[in-house]
């Protein structure tokens, strides 16, 4: 092997490697890619029906490590299923059934006057849905896999699956006063399971994931209100167990595009954060910010990976992606949210070729054009 081959492969990294690289605006070998497969998608890579796949740990276990091996030019944030154990543990009841991710069937606060006497459990361990996860994590970390990352639903997000979405964005105009309250105790209750959770696995996390989809439903003054208080107190319990703080919302999120850093999110994971459609745009505002913040996401997964019927169409949105995102590091290519059930495999091995050809860096600031190589 001559000396160049042997430089440009000591120069390859991993998909974890990339990824860090990326989040700390330091320069990787290539823009990094992301899949966050949902569970019925892995239920059908598994070849077994949700219910089932669900219910068997070892198979979820087996299949993620399958997984990572088939798409290893990625970062795969594969785990253990518990559905919504954050809103079980709390008291809601939780849909069953054959071939579907389980949701949440009802709420267990029915009116406002419930608020202030809704209990929140001394312990993540102690109840249904949190301690049922906490359990089959701690089973898992048998099998010598660690989990890289942890996560689970924002402040607000949790709220509404207790009280019920239209109640809660009602009464945050109504009776601001009882949401705060609701959002105090929503907000001590995710401290509690992820702190708990990452103990179990060491007393660290490289990520920590927070999904709240709440503020693209909010405008600017109530993103203020009962947004950021909240997801900075949230960081501020949570920053010094991980690496990094990775905030996660499909929705719309160009509104408050120049917040994110200042809540203390290291990372933004989403689909819907460019103004009018303007890619470039959202680059600048982010790139100039004094709490800057790396981007994941933006092609995406529903629409276009999924039910683009031509494949060029994804591969030019794609591209786009990494030359308009990938200079100056700070981006991971990924899908906006997770890769949905019926995806086509090979447009998930695309953004892995598509990166690889397109996203290697040269400089931190410029990546190679390979039509000119």
């Amino acid at each position: 092997m001559s000396e160049e081959k042997k430089s440009k492969k000591a120069k390859t990294l991993d998909p974890a490697q990339r990824m860090l690289k990326a989040m700390a605006f330091l320069k990787p070998d290539r823009v990094p890619v992301v899949f966050f497969p949902e569970f019925d998608l892995m239920a059908d890579f598994a070849g077994k029906p949700v219910k089932k796949y669900l219910a068997d740990v070892d198979l979820q276990i087996e299949t993620g490590e399958r997984f990572k091996e088939r798409f290893s030019g990625a970062y795969c944030a594969v785990s253990i299923y518990q559905p919504y154990a954050t809103a079980q543990a709390l008291g809601c009841p939780i849909s069953d059934p054959e071939d579907e991710i389980p949701a949440v069937a009802g709420h267990v606060i029915k009116q406002t006057s419930e608020v202030e006497k809704f209990k929140i459990p001394e312990s993540a361990w102690d109840v249904p849905g949190t301690g049922d996860w906490l359990k089959k994590i701690e089973y898992s970390l048998e099998t010598g896999i660690k989990p890289a990352g942890i996560g689970e639903f924002g402040p607000l997000e949790i709220a509404g699956q207790v009280y019920g979405y239209d109640k809660f964005l009602l009464d945050m105009r109504k009776k601001p006063k009882i949401i705060h309250k609701l959002l105090e105790k929503c907000t001590e209750f995710a401290i509690k399971f992820l702190s708990e959770w990452t103990e179990l696995i060491g007393g660290y996390s490289t990520v920590i994931l927070i999904a709240d989809h709440v503020s693209g439903f909010l405008n600017k003054k109530l993103v203020n209100e009962f947004f950021a208080p909240y997801h900075k107190n949230l960081i501020e319990a949570l920053k010094p167990m991980c690496g990094g703080m990775l905030y996660h919302s499909e929705n719309r999120s160009y509104h408050f595009i120049d917040q994110i850093g200042d809540w203390g999110y290291n990372i933004f994971h989403g689909q819907d954060w460019a103004p009018k459609g303007d890619l470039k745009k959202t680059k600048e505002i982010v790139s100039n910010l004094d709490n800057k913040y790396a981007l994941m996401g933006q092609v995406p997964g529903r629409d276009v990976v999924l039910r683009e019927p031509n494949d060029k169409v994804v591969e030019k949105q794609i591209i786009e992606n990494i030359q308009i995102y990938g200079p100056g590091s700070g981006y991971m290519l990924s899908t906006g949210g997770g890769i949905n059930r019926g995806t086509p495999l090979r447009r998930l091995d695309m953004m892995i070729k598509l990166a690889d050809k397109y996203g290697r860096y040269k400089t931190k600031n410029k990546l190679i054009n390979p039509e000119e190589e």
